[in-house]
């Protein structure tokens, strides 16, 4: 039952060190904040405690007073934070993750394209930034200590992304789509040169998944770098590979891989549908299977579907206007979503995450409320797998992003200041 009930705010400098709860979780949460476009009243990226038995929040302070922080994107094995901040100059900082949950800003640059409004951490320093303003997408590398990567005589003299893809196009939605808006991008296999991955980019504009190439990590033989990459990442020459086209006016935002790679996953914001790709490692042979309604109900112009996770055997989809987190099974291999539930959550759940229990702890989706200014815990039944709201609630400004953290695993990993 939902009991309204809002956790009080603590010492901000709690943490699991000196808090009796021990078992508590560490989330990051980035807001809108004053300087970003849209303004919000958020201070950056805020730190968050989760008890993972009863779905309780305890506020931990900011973590990072960072301009816009809108999507987060987490590089465990450093341990670093990526940040973009949404806004016209478009910039991504790199944050350090401390021993006590909180975050130092190491450095960062521009993305080279308008308002970013997604990340995705790569293996080493290297990072993919989403352009929203202009469709541009930017895989850029960054030193040791946060810094760009890359030297001058490789560059002109400047900093400059190690791959940028730029598009063309629009849809029939013109107050949405008159021109192309990378929104997030997705790496699956590539069964045509498995030493590299497919990076698949969602275009709110152009309706497209478009496809590109890109290594993760540097070859053994440091000699097959292409002259102009830069350390960690192999520059892959050839730009657009393909490119997967959906229904006109559906409107991509973000995607998720099925665990076996097969399938792709869709929400369609301006269509309110939920959209099924068959993904076969090539992307000339990757085939759009179809589409379901995201809510219970066809709510194109009402209902505009943001976040997406898979779970177990179930699919999750935040809906923006029906303000519910809606819960689907999957069939025949994981091509046939079925509506279950819709769950209400708060106001224009932007974003949402997976909290994972340990041991005989229960699985949570924690929501961000943009709208409605909080977040809320939801705890997943083991059995059906549909959510139920546990009444939690945190107070935070324009709330965008939901970042878990494993901050023991980190810490076992790490000596303290990184």
């Amino acid at each position: 039952m939902n009991t309204g009930a809002t956790t009080p705010t603590p010492d901000p400098t709690a943490s699991p060190e000196n808090d009796p709860s021990t078992g508590r979780r560490m989330l990051y949460v980035g807001t809108y904040t004053p300087g970003s476009e849209p303004a919000g009243r958020g201070e950056g990226v805020h730190r968050v405690w989760f008890d993972p038995n009863s779905g309780e929040f305890a506020d931990g302070g900011v973590a990072a007073r960072v301009v816009g922080p809108s999507f987060l994107a987490l590089n465990a094995h450093r341990p670093r934070v990526y940040a973009v901040s949404e806004r016209a100059d478009g910039a991504v900082t790199v944050l350090r993750v401390e021993h006590d949950g909180g975050l130092t800003e190491l450095g960062g640059h521009a993305t080279y394209g308008a308002f970013p409004c997604h990340v995705l951490a790569l293996g080493g320093h290297e990072a993919v930034v989403s352009n929203y303003g202009d469709g541009r997408v930017a895989v850029t590398g960054f030193g040791a200590e946060g810094h760009p990567d890359g030297e001058p005589g490789h560059h002109s003299g400047e900093h400059e992304p190690w791959q940028l893809f730029e598009h063309t196009g629009h849809g029939p939605v013109p107050e949405r789509q008159e021109g192309p808006h990378a929104h997030s991008s997705l790496l699956v296999p590539d069964t045509v040169e498995p030493e590299l991955r497919t990076l698949l980019v969602a275009d709110l504009g152009t309706d497209e998944l478009r496809a590109y190439r890109v290594a993760e990590r540097a070859p053994a033989d440091p000699s097959a770098l292409h002259e102009d990459g830069a350390p960690g990442m192999r520059s892959v020459p050839g730009g657009l590979q393909g490119r997967v086209v959906l229904p006109p006016g559906s409107g991509p935002r973000h995607m998720a891989l099925s665990p076996d790679g097969r399938y792709v996953y869709v929400t369609g914001e301006l269509d309110s549908r939920v959209h099924v790709v068959r993904w076969t490692g090539d992307i000339d042979h990757a085939r759009y299977l179809g589409s379901v309604p995201a809510t219970a109900k066809e709510a194109a112009g009402e209902n505009f579907p943001a976040e997406l996770a898979l779970h177990r055997d179930h699919l999750y989809v935040s809906n923006r206007g029906a303000d519910v987190v809606s819960t689907f099974a999957l069939h025949d291999g994981g091509a046939r979503p079925e509506h279950l539930a819709d769950t209400p959550v708060g106001a224009w759940p932007r974003h949402f995450a997976v909290v994972r229990g340990h041991r005989d702890e229960p699985d949570h989706l924690v929501v961000a409320g943009q709208n409605g200014d909080d977040l809320r815990s939801l705890r997943l039944d083991p059995g059906t797998g549909l959510p139920t709201d546990t009444g939690h609630r945190l107070a935070l400004p324009d709330p965008v992003c939901v970042l878990p953290v494993p901050l023991r695993r980190i810490r076992r990993n790490q000596r303290p200041g990184g």
